[in-house]
């Protein structure tokens, strides 16, 4: 099918929500202010096992797991209480796969051919947006994702959320019902493997509407990980029940420069992602007072190259 086209204007803009919008993430603001005063030295428990461990959807599609989380106690009474068992069910709409990038041209070039390829043969309607981060400093994985769905919400029914270095070997890039996590086995030259079962990235599609109900991702997380944690739990908080194709396969392209298990696990801003990761878990950090409603950002330059559309963008310092 046709790519969908961009029609926005490029100015500095920030996200209004209805006040619809607004009363319904009020529901997210789960302690009391005794609770979450508590919450910031209450010894949190790990979670012995998920309550949806064995559900299953056509024996493929899989909840990914809560066990093991560090949870204090009443974080874990809000969590168990969404904790249910929700139908996954695919239709058809309008898809736009949103990439976040900076500086992987070699990367993309690989990407665009097997994913147009895939999106076409699966009859998606789809529009490929690149957002580019035209910022020094660290990348802002989360930021930038969250601009991609703004920038494309009027021409959206859901979203893919896509890395640049994941090219889709089986993938179903139909709408679900509930988020769905289309990773889970990577190939790699030296073999195959599985993506941990907490994993929530790679490639994660999900409906417009729960994405801005969860308020999107951070804005605040810099440079290495720990964003896409923070994304699931607002999905889980929202009352979302997110899910794993078991049977998807990814190749994985090698990324250059520092990795997760070497220099970048001990950089100053990766302890600070895993500080905040931490303290939204734990209940002191409100969902909704960062993400898509405190969103600001600047398109400078759209480049159309046919198959796909780029954005540079900036933000206030």
């Amino acid at each position: 099918m046709a790519n969908l086209a961009f029609e926005r204007p490029y100015k500095l803009r920030a996200v209004v929500f209805t006040r619809e919008a607004r009363l319904a993430q009020r529901s997210l603001l789960l302690l009391s202010s005794t609770e979450r005063l508590l919450s910031r030295w209450w010894p949190s428990r790990r979670l012995d096992t998920d309550p949806l461990e064995s559900w299953r959807v056509e024996g493929r599609y899989a909840p990914v797991t809560i066990a093991n989380w560090k949870l204090t106690p009443w974080m874990r009474r809000e969590v168990l209480r969404r904790r249910v068992a929700q139908p996954l069910e695919f239709s058809v709409g309008r898809l736009t796969i949103v990439i976040p990038f900076r500086d992987r041209e070699p990367h993309l070039a690989r990407l665009i051919p097997p994913l147009t390829e895939t999106l076409h043969r699966q009859g998606i309607q789809h529009q490929i947006l690149i957002v580019e981060q035209a910022v020094p400093g660290s990348f802002n994985r989360g930021r930038l994702l969250n601009i991609g769905m703004h920038f494309a919400a009027d021409q959206s029914d859901y979203y893919c959320l896509h890395d640049v270095d994941a090219i889709p070997v089986d993938a179903n890039y139909a709408c679900p019902s509930q988020p769905l996590r289309l990773v889970n086995a990577i190939v790699r030259p030296e073999g195959e493997a599985q993506r941990s079962p907490h994993y929530f990235s790679g490639a994660v599609s999900v409906r417009k509407e729960q994405a801005f109900a969860a308020n999107g991702f951070s804005n605040l997380y810099w440079g290495w990980g720990k964003e896409d944690d923070d994304f699931f739990f607002r999905l889980l908080l929202a009352g979302f029940l997110c899910y794993v194709d078991t049977e998807g396969r990814y190749l994985d392209l090698p990324n250059p420069g520092v990795t997760k298990t070497t220099t970048a696990s001990k950089l100053p801003q990766t302890q600070q992602n895993r500080k905040r990761r931490s303290a939204l878990v734990r209940g002191c950090l409100d969902p909704m007072r960062d993400g898509l409603n405190t969103l600001k950002y600047e398109v400078i330059e759209r480049i159309d190259h046919g198959s796909y559309v780029k954005v540079r963008v900036t933000w206030p310092e």
